[in-house]
């Protein structure tokens, strides 16, 4: 069974910044046997990731590949999954797959290490490179209330991947991913506190992932991959998604 998110994924985009759209990521019954065993009450039982400083509630559980691993209790094709998109193989395919603009916006050597260096598990193995795999969780926010403002990810991050496993009984709107365009001529988007927030005035909104089942995107953390969130309106359930990650253990692909 091939478990892989970007097995569907024949075109990247390149403005303004490499990355990808999927829809229909996963075969049918792989997605819906994913789906159906998302374990829900182990997510609630970890300590929230988030706070709503306002009212003190919850806002996002996580759950990540070094706990599954150590902890052995997640269902088995979880257990699967898990194992494949934190595998080397898995983060050389996603190297792979943006090659071009690797090399566009680094070197052919950047690119090759990518290919040749030893790759871990985040907190389990030690390497250069490290990957993880996370099952989120995040409340029903107010209408207006987003946990993703538009912002740049943690620079040691290499690729960062998003696939939306939407409640069969969830009728809300939103919780889209939206991929920003700055001008990179102009500076004045980074946050001068050092914050990874981009400042408002500096970014449009420019395309946007629908927040559906089985709908998977990915982008190259390059220095202006800025992207948010939008709001869900009539939201009761909660939001289901799973985070792919490939990173540097010490290098940044970028500076601020």
């Amino acid at each position: 069974m091939n478990l892989s998110v970007i097995q569907n994924i024949s075109t990247v985009e390149y403005y303004p910044y490499p990355y990808v759209i999927v829809e229909d990521a996963l075969p049918n019954k792989l997605y819906n046997e994913l789906h159906n065993s998302f374990p829900d009450k182990l997510l609630l039982e970890q300590p929230a990731e988030d706070i709503d400083y306002v009212t003190g509630k919850p806002i996002c559980y996580r759950y990540k590949s070094s706990k599954a691993a150590q902890e052995q209790v997640i269902p088995n094709i979880w257990k699967d999954f898990f194992e494949y998109h934190t595998s080397a193989e898995y983060f050389r395919a996603c190297a792979r797959l943006f090659e071009k603009p690797i090399i566009e916006y680094y070197s052919a050597e950047f690119y090759e290490n990518l290919l040749s260096d030893p790759v871990g598990v985040r907190k389990l193995r030690k390497g250069p490179l490290v990957t993880d795999c996370q099952f989120v969780l995040h409340e029903a926010l107010g209408e207006t209330s987003t946990t993703k403002v538009p912002h740049m990810d943690n620079s040691k991050e290499i690729y960062a991947g998003l696939l939306y496993m939407k409640h069969h009984d969830d009728k809300s709107t939103g919780g889209d991913f939206v991929v920003h365009e700055v001008d990179t001529n102009n500076n004045q988007w980074f946050n001068p506190q050092g914050g990874r927030d981009v400042l408002d005035g500096f970014h449009r909104p420019y395309n946007v992932v629908p927040y559906k089942q089985n709908m998977f995107t990915m982008f190259l953390n390059v220095f202006n991959s800025i992207h948010s969130v939008t709001p869900r309106k009539n939201a009761v359930e909660r939001r289901y998604s799973i985070n792919i990650i490939g990173e540097f253990k010490d290098k940044k692909m970028w500076e601020h």
